[in-house]
């Protein structure tokens, strides 16, 4: 019932300080997907999904300054006596990507690996949805959160969750982490499009307010 990208952005291709971001964008039909499905750090980023075991996303970032990716994770699902019915993906600071479609999740499900890029999804409508996503977030220019932002509309339009969405969220840890690197629409009958509207309005605000002699500290 939901797909998600993960992604590791260099520092050359974004404009949120010196050092690599680590980013999720998840769309799903089910409320409040954002405080479920995404986990990020300096470290990496981890989504968990399908039938949704969060200790998967908690554990599998704790784990990442001590273990890559495809070490940690995998180690966990060996310990989720459910693992057949989850799906685990994510990206590390290392260079490293992991994803897991577990037997049992429902169809169309699956995942797609690129270099510093994750996407996973089950229940949806069609096998073009992941590709579209990727393809979307490696062709778009901008902040990180437009990139997501343009990853999860063409998630949509290629079909996405089969039967239809109703939250979003985008979480973004970057060198200098801002308002909006951090938001969700928990229940919306467009969640995609809501989302982008409060992230544009995020944006504007913190941009009016970096003209400032004050800062706002995040992390």
């Amino acid at each position: 019932m939901t797909f998600s990208v993960c992604t590791r952005v260099p520092s050359a291709d974004h404009d949120a300080g010196d050092g690599p971001a680590f980013a999720v964008a998840v769309a799903t039909d089910a409320p409040a997907v954002g405080a479920l499905c995404p986990y990020v750090s300096h470290e990496g980023a981890v989504a968990t999904q399908s039938f949704v075991n969060v200790r998967l996303g908690r554990r599998g970032i704790d784990l990442l300054p001590d273990l890559a990716v495809d070490d940690a994770l995998p180690g966990l699902l060996e310990q989720d006596e459910h693992s057949e019915l989850r799906q685990l993906h994510g990206v590390d600071r290392r260079g490293n990507e992991f994803a897991f479609t577990g037997a049992d999740c429902d169809e169309w499900c699956g995942h797609e690996v690129r270099e510093g890029i994750t996407a996973a999804g089950n229940m949806l409508a069609t096998g073009d949805t992941l590709p579209a996503v990727i393809d979307a977030f490696e062709a778009a220019a901008g902040r990180i959160g437009d990139r997501l932002l343009d990853a999860l509309a063409a998630g949509v339009e290629a079909g996405g969750d089969k039967r239809g969405h109703s939250s979003a969220a985008i979480l973004i840890k970057a060198p200098q982490t801002t308002a909006f690197h951090d938001l969700r629409v928990d229940e919306h009958e467009n969640p995609v499009e809501e989302l982008r509207r409060v992230y544009e309005a995020a944006v504007e605000a913190s941009d009016g307010f970096s003209e400032s002699s004050k800062e706002r500290i995040f992390d």
